[in-house]
């Protein structure tokens, strides 16, 4: 695509350089130095940006982010003024209290939200569908849009390569490793938003990228030769 980038895209590098991605990165990682057992990912400098643009939130909207695992991401959301809830099977230390915020921290599957229906203004859920079967991914995201109010809006992150089906390696630092995980390409893509009964596409969908330039490029940023796409879905 030419002139203004779509909102459903893969990671740009470029992104990063921007002045407002740029003063979150900042904040987050003033955050992470706070504590132990936070950490900032690669692959989420771009993703945590990217959800937030296009989410649109002002403060007092009432926000899940589901799958939070040990992220920062639920504290900033809280200290910007955010009505947090986080949500995990195996729920993290209380990083809330580090920063003296406070993050409702709710033990639950993504498959069955212990959460009441159309509570939420918007959903995040960053770099945690490829860790479910697509059944039960397609079944997280009926959850999600359960307890999403009518034109509420969920910000999907999720591993993007060039051949789901081919075997990916680990090469960054330390231990080398075989990704046990599902990624997605296009044609899986397009099969799973097929299936996402329920939800609207917020705006185009660009999926170009130049794998011999990527593959490397992703490799030194985060040790993978994927990179992370961000999709925008509004309830239908």
């Amino acid at each position: 695509m030419t002139g203004v980038q779509a909102p459903n895209r893969l990671l740009d590098f470029a992104d990063l350089e921007r002045a407002s991605w740029r003063q979150v990165l900042r904040q987050l990682d003033r955050m992470v130095a706070r504590d132990e057992c936070s950490y900032l990912h690669p692959s989420k400098r771009w993703e945590y940006p990217w959800a937030l643009e296009l989410a649109g939130l002002s403060p007092g909207s009432r926000v899940l982010d589901a799958g939070c695992g040990a992220s920062i991401f639920p504290v900033f959301l809280a200290a910007s003024g955010m009505t947090t809830i986080a949500s995990d099977v195996q729920l993290p230390p209380r990083l809330d209290r580090q920063h003296h915020v406070f993050v409702e921290y709710i033990r639950g599957d993504l498959g069955a939200l212990p959460l009441a229906d159309s509570v939420f203004d918007a959903v995040f859920c960053i770099s945690v569908i490829e860790h479910l079967e697509e059944n039960g991914a397609l079944m997280a995201l009926q959850e999600v849009r359960r307890v999403l109010r009518p034109g509420g809006r969920l910000l999907l992150t999720t591993d993007y390569g060039e051949d789901a089906a081919a075997e990916i390696w680990y090469e960054g630092p330390g231990q080398r490793f075989r990704v046990d995980w599902h990624l997605f390409d296009e044609a899986r893509l397009h099969r799973f938003l097929a299936r996402a009964t329920g939800w609207k596409l917020d705006g185009p969908l660009d999926l170009s990228v130049d794998w011999e330039r990527m593959r490397p490029a992703m490799r030194r940023f985060h040790g993978y030769p994927y990179t992370s796409l961000g999709l925008s879905l509004v309830k239908a």
